[in-house]
């Protein structure tokens, strides 16, 4: 191989090695944003795949005057982002602490973030920090989020691989409750996620996390587990037998 052929495909190899996709899509209810999320797993992946919630926030007490600097959760650490403000000490809402928090529809001093998932109360907030991160071992990863960019400021989604994304509607267009499916898919564990605001007034919610996973289609056959019972009947069976081949010997 040539050293200009081998380079070309040492560089391919590297430029692949954590390929990112960030997909961002507006729903005009939670139904809608679900039902999105939805038909771009079946279009992208296929009818097999779905996507599987392992974190609503329904295990973590709403206090909407003390939060967390790391919350260790079903999908992976959620944490402070380096260069993290806390909200403005003047206009934001929140504790003004340099905290995320968990909060429900009866402890939130925010209008327009709320639980989004199914038979939940709680969602995780930003309190109007202006960089969260989570560190996961998933290498795709699926969530709503609520509220963005409605006060003049703008979000970036970023990856640990320097993929980013912004594609969520900006102030005036953007509304008070507006809610997003964001889907983040690698070929190899994403790492990091980073929600990074240029704005210390403008914060979001977050909920429904989980994963995109491929079970066995419905009615697919599986091999039956032996009752206990059945197990220790086909264990005296085989003694019996091993019993009479000595006997048989034994009279020879």
């Amino acid at each position: 191989m040539s050293r200009t052929l081998y380079t070309a495909v040492l560089l391919f190899a590297v430029g692949s090695a954590s390929a990112t996709t960030i997909t961002i899509q507006s729903g005009s209810s939670i139904a809608d944003a679900v039902a999105k999320q939805d038909a771009w797993i079946l279009a992208n992946m296929g009818t097999n795949w779905n996507a599987q919630i392992m974190e609503g926030f329904e295990g973590y007490t709403a206090n909407n005057q003390s939060g967390y600097t790391s919350l260790n959760t079903a999908v992976g650490t959620f944490s402070l982002a380096p260069g993290s403000q806390p909200g403005d000490p003047l206009r934001s809402n929140g504790n003004k602490a340099n905290q995320f928090t968990i909060l429900d529809a009866s402890d939130t001093p925010f209008s327009g973030r709320y639980n989004t998932t199914p038979g939940g109360q709680n969602w995780l907030d930003s309190n109007d920090i202006t960089a969260l991160q989570l560190t996961t071992s998933l290498d795709m990863l699926v969530f709503l989020i609520t509220d963005v960019n409605d006060c003049a400021g703008v979000l970036t989604i970023q990856t640990a691989d320097g993929t980013t994304s912004s594609a969520f509607a900006q102030y005036p267009t953007a509304k008070d409750g507006n809610i997003y499916s964001v889907i983040i898919t690698s070929s190899s564990p994403i790492g990091t996620v980073r929600w990074l605001n240029n704005s210390n007034d403008d914060g979001f919610g977050l909920d429904a996390f989980g994963t995109i996973v491929d079970p066995p289609p419905p009615g697919t056959p599986t091999a039956p587990t032996p009752e206990p019972a059945s197990v220790a009947v086909s264990g005296l069976g085989l003694a019996a037998i091993a019993a009479f081949r000595k006997f048989r010997a034994a009279r020879s």
